[in-house]
This record gives C-alpha cells, sequence and structure tokens, in this order.
C-alpha cells in the first residue's frame, strides 16, 4: 500500500476491510477509525455468542445472518444519499445501510471472523457473499437483502456441472475495487479532485495502466490543467487504439488544441 494512504509502517498483513477503512480518512480525516474498528469488535463478539448457541453450522450460520439483518438491522436504501457515503464502511457501520460493497465487507469480516468459510466472490455481475460448508456444498448470501441461496454439486458431475461459475476476487484486490467503486462516486457527484486521488492511488497500485491514465486525463480537464491531461489522452490513444473511446478522446485532444492555440 503506499504510505499517501496508509500509515508508512504499518502492518504488511492488514485485512481488506482495515485497509478499506485507513483508506477512506483520505477524502474525509475526520472519520475516527477507532470508532469503527471497536463496532466490528462489538459485532464479532456478539455474532460469536450466538453462532456457538446452535448445534450446527447451517443452522450457526442462519442466526448469524438473521443477526446481522434482523436485530442489528443492515440494509440497503432507496434514500437520496450520496454512492460515496453508501460506498463507505465508516458510514455503514454508523448508520447501518451502505452499498453491496459495503454491506459485503462488513458481513464477510463478521462470518470470517467468526468462523466461517466465507469470501466475497462476483456470480452474475453482482457481488455476494459466498460460505464454503464443504467441498461440494455452500451458501450465497446477498449483501444488501440478507437472502440465501444453497447449492451442491453433484458427486458424478461433469466438469461443467461441478465447477465454480462465479468469479473469486482476491482479499489484496478487495481495496482497488473500493477505490474503483468511490472513483466512479465521485465523478458522478463532480467531486473531480477526491477522484483524482483515487485514480493516482490505484495508479500506484497497478502501475501506468491506460485506462486510469485516460480517467486521469479527465479528471485533469475538469480540474484545469489541460497540459497534462493532454499528455495521459495522448498517452490512451498510443496504447488503445482500438477502443470504441478512442475517437472520442481524439476529438477532445482536437478540442484541447484549438483552445490552446485561440488563447495563444
Amino acid at each position: 500500500m503506499s504510505d499517501i494512504w496508509l500509515d508508512e509502517h504499518e502492518d504488511e498483513y492488514l485485512t481488506p476491510i482495515y485497509s478499506c477503512l485507513k483508506v477512506e480518512r483520505h477524502w474525509q480525516p475526520e472519520c475516527d477509525l477507532s470508532v469503527s474498528l471497536d463496532t466490528l469488535d462489538t459485532l464479532v463478539a456478539q455474532a460469536i455468542t450466538v453462532s456457538h448457541s446452535f448445534p450446527n453450522t447451517d443452522e450457526a450460520l442462519n442466526g448469524v445472518v438473521d443477526l446481522f439483518y434482523g436485530e442489528w438491522a443492515f440494509s440497503g436504501t432507496n434514500q437520496a444519499i450520496a454512492e460515496s457515503k453508501l460506498n463507505t464502511i465508516s458510514y455503514a457501520l454508523g448508520y447501518r445501510t451502505g452499498s453491496s460493497f459495503a454491506l459485503a465487507m462488513i458481513l464477510n469480516y463478521v462470518l470470517t471472523e467468526t468462523g466461517f468459510a466465507s469470501e466475497i466472490v462476483v456470480e452474475d455481475g453482482e457481488l455476494v457473499i459466498h460460505v464454503i460448508c464443504s467441498d461440494q456444498e455452500g451458501y450465497f448470501i446477498d449483501p444488501v437483502s440478507g437472502h440465501q441461496t444453497w447449492y451442491v454439486k453433484p458427486e458424478n458431475g461433469s466438469d461443467e456441472e461441478t465447477s465454480d461459475y462465479f468469479q473469486h476476487i482476491p482479499p489484496d484486490d478487495l481495496v482497488k475495487l473500493f477505490v474503483g467503486h468511490q472513483k466512479w462516486a465521485f465523478i458522478s457527484e463532480k467531486r473531480y479532485a477526491d477522484a483524482l486521488n483515487c485514480v493516482e492511488f490505484l495508479m500506484e497500485l497497478i502501475g501506468d495502466d491506460p485506462y486510469e491514465r485516460r480517467d486521469r486525463g479527465y479528471l485533469l480537464r475538469q480540474l484545469d490543467c489541460h497540459n497534462i491531461a493532454r499528455d495521459d489522452f495522448e498517452f490512451f490513444v498510443s496504447e488503445c487504439p482500438d477502443d470504441p473511446a478512442t475517437e472520442l478522446i481524439q476529438h477532445q485532444l482536437e478540442e484541447m488544441e484549438y483552445q490552446h492555440n485561440t488563447l495563444h
């Protein structure tokens, strides 16, 4: 992790949810990390108590999920709340509502710390919680509604029937996913400086990616930094000449050149 976003001597083995909470402070410095961590500790302690009151894994899982969406009242929302807030884990912990990403991160952390084999995956284009019960069976949980789907793989099924039909998300990629979500949320809210910080952080993690350079060029143009924006656009056009966005970017470059010549 970059020491711009996380402390220079931070523990190398951060949990993804802790890393996301640390990153949040870059755009909301007033965020008190200790409050969120204390809340997580309280949730985990209660979940462990509940899970131990059941005789088997299936019932324990149901008990913890009922606790999460029942007594704790975590849920999505239809209210007009900025997406950048709903994505933020500290906000979801404080107000018990959030985006599918924030709720997935919290539920996954609680389940993992309670002893379940839980992970965040992509199924049919949506983030879901995958709880592994055995090599052959498990549950998918919708992080917004709490709806559970049980599956079992046929013992003598074909490779297609027994293969995973969902996409695993490595834990290290969850922070990238979080910052990527925040980037687009900030762009939609016209918070261009915050979106630019997200792009720069992603570029530190993944390198000189042409698509991040394209997004940085767009944001720099919005912030009237036209010379640097031009460099980013030209880089994208040279690296991705067949991309459908290239024609639009080329048009913007011509527009910027015309404006530059007109001013001088």
